[in-house]
């Protein structure tokens, strides 16, 4: 387990996290308001007491305040920072009331409003189009190699060689779309179709649970089909490797280690570690043909768990499960664009199951959460900690989309009404609508807060 960071580091992780999220969120509403013509009194990062700013040539206040837990853009015509109409815009001149929000186009207001969380969807998608640009994308086979014990899905009626090709209907051409209809659904019975001897075999599996950690400490209980995946394909060589001096081949399956059949990957270092300089006689399907060759096992050096030395056999050959395929840019944006969306859609799933019991309240997390993890990720490196960003881009940006007046998608919907209504619910009702919000997102925000100390090891968490 990894030590978890200090307190110093765990602090500038979650302001290098919170601070630019925000900021690339209000700009969002800025811009597109500016765009409008519509006159910015206030931009701040924060709420409550301002700590510095200045203002710019056009008269917005640009501030950081005391408690950095967002931020907001408060436009001309707004009562409050939550963007509430002011019921007086007595002594405005023509040209000021016209560049009041609240004068402009509906379109225009649900185009300023929807670009926070735009902005924020936009940034996780070009985060991850990126990494895939960079590093490429893992392509690898959903063939069931083995079976773990107890498995749901053995236990279903899958077969060793079957393909997983859909679930609940979905499409499954590589091994990396199946985690998203796995891993948050412990419980769930999810339809999965194999192929298997040419014909789609169509079935109902009920994934088991199974409580994992982090390096970090960090619990949860996540879906299991119980089926391993390590089809023992040859992958690659590693430096001088006696396999490729062999005679063995990237693409080769290896069938067989001496007398032993192989059906996974994870079959072959428990048989090939203990015999350094030991020969053994490895069998591989190449072209649909057996062929067999004897291997003089290497000795090499690893390191254990408690991080000592030891010498172990080695056949210095990579496992094939997969293989990383270069990626143009605009490819990259698409795989950015329907991953970000498969997120949000978990996270949707995610809220319906709380709400429905069918997943604990426990598991909703507030900002002290977040500053854990952003320290744990910041410790882990760059492309962990810009990962991390990503996710919880998108998160802000599902939040503010939630249809809770005082929220992005509480003036969404109340633009929603004024579309179906052909006018503007009245002042007084959007500010106590607003208020409620409020309210409850204080009350929510209370919550998590309680929730995230509660999960603390200092609390018994």
């Amino acid at each position: 387990m990894t030590g978890s960071p200090s307190l110093l580091t765990t602090i500038f992780a979650f302001l290098l996290v919170l601070g630019p999220l925000v900021l690339v969120h209000e700009l969002g509403h800025y811009l597109v308001g500016r765009l409008f013509g519509v006159k910015v009194l206030t931009f701040s990062i924060g709420f409550g007491k301002e700590i510095a700013g200045w203002t710019d040539r056009s008269g917005t206040r640009w501030k950081l305040s005391a408690l950095p837990l967002g931020g907001y853009v408060q436009f001309a015509g707004d009562m409050n920072p939550a963007s509430a109409p002011s019921p007086a815009t007595d002594g405005l001149t023509r040209e000021e009331r016209a560049r009041t929000f609240h004068v402009k186009p509906l379109w225009q207001r649900a185009l300023i409003v929807l670009a926070g969380p735009a902005t924020n969807f936009l940034l996780c998608v070009a985060i991850l189009a990126a990494f895939t640009w960079a590093y490429g994308r893992v392509v690898a086979e959903p063939e069931v190699a083995d079976f773990s014990p107890n498995s749901a899905a053995k236990a279903a009626g899958m077969q060793l060689g079957d393909r997983i090709v859909a679930i609940d209907g979905d499409d499954v051409d590589n091994l990396t779309d199946i985690p998203d209809y796995v891993i948050y659904n412990a419980g769930k019975t999810i339809a999965v179709s194999v192929r298997r001897d040419g014909r789609t075999v169509t079935l109902p599996v009920t994934l088991a649970s199974e409580k994992v950690s982090d390096e970090f400490g960090n619990s949860m209980t996540v879906g299991d089909l119980g089926i391993d995946f390590a089809v023992p394909v040859v992958g690659g060589f590693m430096g001088d490797s006696p396999a490729r001096a062999a005679g063995l081949e990237e693409g080769d399956r290896i069938v067989a280690v001496g007398d032993t059949a192989i059906r996974s990957f994870t079959q072959i270092p428990p048989l090939i570690q203990p015999n350094p300089g030991a020969t053994v006689t490895i069998t591989v399907m190449r072209h649909g043909e057996a062929r067999v060759f004897p291997v003089t096992i290497a000795q090499g050096t690893i390191t254990d768990a408690r991080g000592q030395k030891k010498q172990v056999g080695q056949l210095g050959i990579r496992a094939g499960m997969g293989r990383m395929e270069p990626v143009g840019p605009v490819e990259a944006v698409g795989i950015g664009m329907s991953r970000s969306f498969k997120i949000m859609g978990t996270m949707v799933s995610g809220l319906r199951d709380i709400f429905s019991g069918g997943r604990s309240v426990r598991e909703l997390g507030g900002p002290i959460r977040i500053a854990k993890y952003s320290g744990e990720q910041f410790s882990l490196g760059w492309d962990a900690f810009v990962g991390f960003i990503a996710f919880i881009s998108i998160n802000l940006a599902f939040i503010n989309l939630l249809p809770i007046p005082g929220l992005d998608g509480g003036h969404l919907a109340f633009y929603a009404a004024e579309l179906v209504r052909r006018r503007p619910l009245d002042v007084r009702s959007q500010e106590w609508a607003i208020r409620t919000g409020v309210a409850l997102v204080l009350a929510l925000m209370l919550f998590v807060t309680v929730n995230d100390l509660v999960s603390l090891p200092i609390f018994g968490g």
